[in-house]
């Protein structure tokens, strides 16, 4: 079993308001954001900031253009009122290893499904991904993703001027959490009052700090 960490993948921004958002992170990132495209399966879109590495920032809100879903959409969307760090994903060694992994440390990711996203210059990116309406720990426990061979990443670019500093996760039960999440090869989990994620970019318009 490789026991090196998941790799960081991307991180999640959902916000009710896609272009509203993507315009005050490009104030204060002092950079564009690239296209994204649409989620058909969960009336969703995106905006990317890629980072290089294979590591992107997603920005994801409703798509209102496309029909109505008969879930409610992923990461809270439909009664979230602000712009929030809601959650992770990480790369794993195998997919199904990681997913049953997860499940012995008591955490079941749901099934594993089929993802796309219809690219807005035409063409799609496909992965298989854990279910992402199962969202555990309050984001802490992260998404897991694993890219088609044939599929372009997001995060091949590089944003000139911009990197990921730093990146950490909060809970008040952090010492029962920490090892746990360190058998399960994942980020340390730090003290704090309430569950959090907080991102730190390194930008042209100094430091940024995205938040849960």
């Amino acid at each position: 079993m490789n026991q090196e960490a998941l790799e960081l993948d991307h991180l999640l921004y959902a916000t009710p308001d896609v272009d509203a958002t993507v315009a005050e992170l490009e104030d204060r990132f002092g950079v564009e954001f690239r296209p994204g495209g649409r989620h058909p399966a969960w009336a969703t879109r995106n905006r990317i900031l890629p980072l290089g590495d294979r590591l992107y920032l997603e920005v994801i809100g409703p798509d209102h253009d496309a029909p109505a879903p008969e879930r409610p959409r992923i990461l809270g969307l439909d009664t979230l009122a602000a712009p929030s760090l809601r959650w992770w994903a990480v790369r794993p060694f195998l997919l199904p290893l990681t997913c049953g992994e997860f499940e012995t440390a008591g955490y079941v990711p749901g099934e594993i499904i089929q993802g796309r996203r219809e690219l807005e210059a035409g063409g799609e990116l496909a992965w298989q991904m854990t279910d992402p309406h199962t969202r555990l720990l309050d984001g802490l426990l992260p998404l897991v993703i694993d890219w088609e061979y044939d599929s372009a990443h997001p995060g091949d670019d590089s944003t000139p001027g911009v990197n990921l500093s730093d990146f950490r996760l909060e809970h008040p039960d952090h010492a029962v959490l920490g090892p746990v999440f360190e058998n399960l090869r994942l980020q340390p989990v730090h003290a704090a009052d309430s569950p959090a994620l907080v991102a730190r970019f390194d930008t042209p318009n100094g430091v940024v700090e995205l938040r849960t």
